[in-house]
């Protein structure tokens, strides 16, 4: 069981979604690096878990978790989703909706978000690779 956030857990999540048969699908047309920020939270996560991920020919083809979230400024990616720890773990446990997440300005996302939109069909995606990736949160 990979423990959230980590770069176990990431590699294991990279690995399910490029197994997934529609990820290629999903992935056609996509233009840009991801970067994602997990902020700390007191008495949950103690530091900021920070990962670029460079998406490529429909799939992911590298991941790097940096030490802050400023190393992502020299990356530059195309897409930054940034939220509290609590925010992405109610994400995972899908008991909070990712657009309504947005929406309510619980997520921080940065990029051309017609890209996302586009991509919403897609959903089953995530829910997939979250429904199999065997989880252990930092904070119990």
């Amino acid at each position: 069981m990979a423990r959230f956030p980590s770069k176990e857990w990431c590699e294991e999540a990279v690995r399910l979604v490029n197994a997934d048969p529609e990820s290629s699908l999903a992935a056609q047309g996509w233009q840009g690096e991801i970067g994602v920020i997990v902020d700390a939270e007191p008495g949950k996560l103690a530091r900021a878990f920070v990962v670029h991920v460079v998406p490529r020919g429909g799939r992911i083809e590298k991941l790097r978790v940096l030490d802050e979230p400023d190393d992502l400024d020299e990356l530059d990616p195309a897409y930054l989703a940034r939220a509290p720890y609590t925010v992405w773990k109610q994400l995972l446990q899908g008991s909070l909706d990712p657009v309504e997440a947005v929406l309510r300005r619980r997520i921080a996302v940065k990029g051309d978000l017609q890209q996302l939109i586009e991509r919403l069909r897609f959903k089953g995606i995530a829910d997939r690779v979250f429904g199999a990736l065997k989880t252990e949160y930092v904070d119990g």
